[in-house]
């Protein structure tokens, strides 16, 4: 029998976390992980030693989805894990905002406005690294994990010319289990070329564990100037947006966006984009937000040996659960014909599972020259395959809810077209996988 103790780490008459025994298992399961409060101060995590250098991770670490760990820390005898708090600093300058990365656990309050145009070509904070994805959050140990606190001042200045040898793009490069709050960005400018790029304004690329907080609040993000060039001769994958590249869990509120995104695709194997005016390739909550962005997707594929699949949307590229949310702006969509499909949505390109309820968009569309469009005013589609992952989640309906189009769809030569009011996979009937059921209904749009 092997027992962990947990200790507070700080003068206090609480009691700490129970401790935890066990016999099979080598490592803690980051389900048990205990998350105290202090008040004043953010819980950064639990370390091998009271003055918090050697940090202990939880669960396992599984690089591909549903494969065994491969990776975890040993509890080999009896011991005791101490808690990091971290407690509000206060930035003034470019140059302190810059030393965020110094500390990523760290608690960050915004005194005055920062300019970053010092930085001709910006290093995102946190990086992301190529088998985090369907790894816990807590495993994105180079992620910027803390909380930054934009006090209600504006970044602007912030200049991204290339991906680097990491392609999550944006003041943070990669977040988990972090917060920003208060916070405006002014004319952003990001330009990246490659086989794999993530682009936001605030982050590339966004996890959140179960029973953690992500939260992107009350965030301005004011004419974001983006472009992007995706490319390659084997597999390609993008997510592009004006707010958040990725995001897996966690919850959008009260964010506003406008600007334009410029999206070319040269690809010729397979390739996969999300392109969304808030938030590309997002699967969490988005509650009272707005976008206002011009977009324009060119493909240019003459010679593509492999599909293409994009998901293109007023608000998201692919999105969960969405709620009294508007889009409007202009959506331009142009090629050569090539290989693959085009899935469009006024609100969201791509419904994996959940809810879309009080969203509008008055989003101008146009899509010209493309082998095959799918098009709905509400959602481009419902998505079967994803919607494996909500059952999983327990989640066992995707609903639309009076959301409604009221911008204008214009399509010309495009070889199959396929146009619905609201949803462009039609009036979808329900969908049964292995004992999992999941229903689909359409209410008021």
């Amino acid at each position: 029998m092997k027992t962990v103790h947990f200790n507070l780490n700080y003068n206090t008459t609480e009691q700490n976390p129970a401790p935890i025994s066990f016999e099979e298992i080598t490592y803690i399961p980051l389900a048990q992980k205990p998350i105290p409060v202090r008040p004043g101060y953010r819980f950064a995590g639990w370390y091998k030693d009271p003055e918090c250098t050697k940090e202990w991770i939880f669960g396992a670490k599984t690089p591909m989805f549903m494969q065994p760990p491969t990776e975890w820390m040993d509890v080999k005898e009896d011991m005791t894990l101490y808690a990091r708090w971290a407690s509000p600093v206060h930035i003034s300058t470019a140059k302190e905002f810059d030393a965020i990365r110094k500390d990523l656990y760290g608690w960050y309050v915004l005194d005055a406005v920062i300019d970053l145009s010092a930085f001709e070509d910006w290093d995102p904070i946190g990086k992301y690294e190529t088998d985090y994805e369907y790894a816990d959050a807590e495993w994105w140990i180079n992620a910027f994990k803390g909380r930054l606190d934009g006090n209600g001042h504006t970044i602007k200045g912030l200049s991204i010319k290339s991906a680097g040898e990491y392609y999550h793009l944006g003041i943070f490069g990669a977040m988990a289990n972090a917060e920003v709050y208060n916070l405006t960005i002014e004319s952003p400018v990001i330009s990246a070329k490659g086989d794999k790029l993530y682009i936001g304004a605030i982050a590339g690329g966004v996890r959140r564990d179960k029973g953690r907080e992500v939260i992107l609040e009350n965030i301005r993000v004011k004419e974001a100037h983006i472009k992007a060039e995706l490319d390659s001769d084997v597999f390609s994958y993008a997510a592009v947006a004006s707010l958040v590249g990725g995001l897996w869990e966690g919850t959008i509120r009260g964010c506003e966006v406008s600007g334009n995104i410029n999206v070319l695709n040269t690809a010729k194997g397979t390739a996969f984009l999300f392109v969304g005016g808030l938030a590309g390739e997002a699967y969490c909550e988005t509650i009272g937000s707005k976008s206002d962005v011009d977009t324009v997707v060119s493909f240019n594929r003459p010679d593509a040996t492999a599909d293409l699949f994009a998901y293109i949307g007023g608000l998201q590229g692919g999105s969960t659960f969405m709620e009294n949310s508007r889009s409007k702006g202009s959506i331009k969509v142009n090629g050569n014909n090539g290989l693959g499909e085009v899935v469009i949505g006024g609100i969201s390109g791509s419904e994996r599972y959940g809810v879309v309820a009080g969203c509008e968009s008055s989003v101008q569309i146009e899509a010209s020259g493309l082998k095959k469009v799918r098009f709905g005013g509400v959602t481009g589609e419902y998505n079967f395959q994803y919607a494996i992952f909500g059952m999983m989640n327990g989640v066992t309906k995707t609903q639309l809810i009076g959301s409604s189009f009221k911008g204008a769809f214009k399509a010309d030569t495009i070889e199959t077209l396929v146009q619905e009011p609201v949803c462009g996979s039609g009036n979808v009937p329900c969908f049964d996988y292995q004992g999992m059921h999941m229903d689909y209904s359409i209410e008021n749009c």
